[in-house]
């Protein structure tokens, strides 16, 4: 791959991480909607299904996003052969810096792993407040009443 073709696809990894945010935001939110009617007041079995499928969702966004890890790693892997060959253009060693942990903005860690660290930190926590409101949380029908009237 030439330099103008990682840098590109580097790029594109940022549609894909907020893509991937958007997914996960809106089966959070379908979850934590579905809790509210009628998950949060069914039985323990119903709860710990719902619960699961939830999580194997997220599961298999989890693992998406580990492999768009690995693969942006390998681009970066690539743009520093490519330094080695022939050096790099601005866009190149614009790349490479956020990947390093002398350009972070958290001391020794660099603007990716931030990122990273907080995708996975933000995953966990999800998982544990979910597991919470699906398990040890009592919802009541009165949290946001909702009814269903006939219009005359």
């Amino acid at each position: 791959m030439s330099e103008a073709e990682v840098v590109a696809v580097l790029v594109e990894f940022t549609n894909i991480l907020l893509a991937g945010v958007s997914v996960f935001f809106t089966v959070v939110s379908a979850y934590i909607a579905a809790l509210n009617y009628f998950i949060g007041s069914a039985g323990f079995i119903a709860r710990l299904a719902a619960f699961l499928f939830v999580s194997f969702v997220l599961a298999m966004l989890a693992f998406v996003m580990l492999g768009a890890q690995f693969a942006q790693q390998g681009l970066i892997d690539r743009l520093h052969e490519i330094a080695a060959e022939s050096g790099l253009s601005a866009a190149g060693r614009a790349m490479v810096a956020n990947a390093a942990p002398e350009a972070g903005v958290m001391g020794a860690a660099s603007i990716d792993d931030v990122v990273v660290t907080a995708i996975w930190g933000v995953m966990g926590f999800t998982l544990v407040i979910l597991a919470y409101l699906t398990f040890l949380y009592r919802w009541s029908r009165e949290a946001i009443p909702v009814s269903i009237t006939e219009q005359a």
